[in-house]
């Protein structure tokens, strides 16, 4: 029998055909299928149907079909604008900020209680020493923000940590050479126009950035296996303990051997201080610690004994003369009531002054002061009364009250300063924040033992209440890198969600 065909029932219509067309070829009526004749209705359309909004040009062809109810958002331009200045307030460090600001406007206030009758004396204008440490804060602060707004991975840079260290070790040396400032016993300022610069302050915040980079690009070339280790257990301990521990750590000494030399002890004491608790957080091995040590001291001995033995003995008496002042202090804390009724010995009455003075001024405050302003002291009985001796001024007119106030500023921005450190993400930023705020801190130790007859006179200054430019600037600058740190290189907690307790329940069951 011969196969019936069976007529198809759907007409070929064209994928965008009119409604009409459509209509017109009712599927009741059976047609024969359409003859492909290009003059008919049917036949596809050779022009280019207009381009559907958001669909291709070419082909006709809608890509995304989202686009058709709301259009694609414009890519916004990279810059400064609403939404990243919003992010950056909100990843500030808002309570570090505020302290900061409390601290140095109670110091401000501090400062002209102080330093009035000292800034009339010598210049005519009460407001004097005020004034121009007005216009450093201003400018500490306007660095302040600025680096604590630039990522801390830009300081992890070869070039950041090489030029730090330059800078570092150009100023002790340029210092020696040029420095000024031989009357208070050592060379500390070096004059750059009508600028006064106090170098070792500049020093001690370029070796914590210099130190910091080196032990960064240690630990990355060590991650990436880019460092080649010998083959003898004897090669590797000593290629560890070289690069681990003597090439910084000697680095570092070089710079602060250069300060001794100036003669400049406290800033010596203060910089071995911060580069130890450095070295502390930047994940040197206990080994290379300890070959190191061992290595250095024996290059130290031996270094000494040479220079001994071959520096005449003229010259040797005359660099100790440098250090006079060094010995002079350390006489005048170790000295007893008999040793100063003793003139034979070389101390008068007149040589403990300054520090009977500045003990007799701390312990006459009581418990509330005499208010402010109203200290004795201040009227020349101690010397440089808004530098080195300001918290015995200070306790004197605000009492034992006041000085636990400043105590406590000092310990939450202490704390504060801590949590960065521990929520530091890496080797980097931990050495920074770690050697900054021991910088702040050791200072603030320093002084308040000197004060309180802990130990000798330094010549220390109180950070942030103390008159004093160069070192205005700096500890900003050191406070901006920990607010760096905290802003880029830390790990935030995670919130935890409360659960419902019914939830915990059933999983438990």
């Amino acid at each position: 029998m011969a196969e019936k065909k069976v007529k198809s029932i759907i007409p070929d219509v064209p994928l965008y055909g009119t409604p009409g067309n459509a209509a017109g070829s009712g599927a009741s009526k059976p047609q024969a299928p359409a003859k492909k004749n290009p003059s008919k209705a049917h036949a596809p359309v050779r022009k280019q149907a207009p381009a559907k909004p958001f669909a291709d040009p070419k082909t006709g062809k809608i890509t995304d079909i989202e686009s058709l109810i709301e259009p694609p958002p414009k890519p916004e331009k990279e810059g400064i604008n609403a939404a990243t200045i919003e992010q950056a307030v909100k990843s500030s460090n808002i309570p570090m900020i505020l302290m900061i600001f409390a601290l140095i406007v109670f110091g401000l206030v501090i400062l002209y209680s102080v330093s009035g009758p000292d800034a009339y004396g010598q210049f005519k204008d009460s407001s004097w020493f005020l004034t121009r440490q007005i216009r450093f804060t201003v400018a500490g602060l306007i660095v302040m923000f600025i680096i604590s707004f630039i990522p801390i991975d830009f300081f992890r840079q070869k070039w950041v940590a090489f030029g730090a260290y330059v800078l570092s070790l150009g100023l002790a040396l340029a210092t020696i050479a040029l420095g000024v400032g031989r009357e208070h016993g050592a060379a500390r300022w070096i004059n750059i126009g009508p600028i006064q610069l106090q170098s070792s302050e500049i020093i001690k915040v370029a070796l914590i950035v210099a130190f910091a980079g080196y032990r960064s690009v240690i630990a990355y070339l060590r991650k990436e296996g880019r460092i080649r280790e010998p083959k003898t257990k004897t090669g590797k301990i000593i290629a560890h303990t070289m690069i681990e521990f003597i090439i910084p750590i000697g680095l570092c000494i070089l710079v602060d051997v250069v300060i001794l030399l100036q003669p400049h002890l406290s800033c010596f004491i203060i910089v071995a201080a911060v580069i130890f608790m450095c070295a502390l957080v930047s994940e040197i091995p206990a080994r290379s610690w300890l070959y190191g040590i061992i290595v250095l001291l024996a290059v130290a001995i031996v270094g000494g004994a040479i220079a001994f033995a071959v520096v005449p003995a003229a010259k040797r008496e005359r660099f100790m003369k440098n250090y006079a002042h060094v010995f002079k202090r350390i006489a005048i804390f170790t000295a007893d009531e008999e040793e100063l009724d003793n003139e034979d010995e070389g101390l008068t009455r007149d040589d403990t002054r300054q520090v009977d003075n500045a003990h007799n001024a701390l312990g006459s405050g009581g418990m509330w002061g005499v208010g402010l302003g109203n200290s004795r002291s201040k009227y020349n009985y101690v010397s440089e009364a808004q530098n080195d001796y300001i918290f015995s001024i200070y306790i004197e007119e605000t009492g034992f009250v006041g000085g636990v106030i400043l105590m406590m500023m000092y310990l939450v921005i202490f704390f504060m300063c801590l949590a960065v450190c521990w929520r530091a993400k890496d080797v980097f930023s931990r050495t920074i924040a770690t050697g900054c705020t021991a910088l702040i801190f050791v200072e603030v130790l320093m002084n308040i033992s000197v004060e309180l007859q802990v130990i000798p006179a330094t010549g220390v200054t109180l950070p942030f209440v103390s008159y004093g430019g160069t070192a205005q600037v700096t500890l900003l600058i050191a406070y901006g890198l920990i607010l760096s740190v905290s802003r880029s290189g830390t790990v935030r907690p995670e919130k935890k969600s409360l659960k419902s307790p019914v939830k915990l329940f059933k999983r438990g069951a």
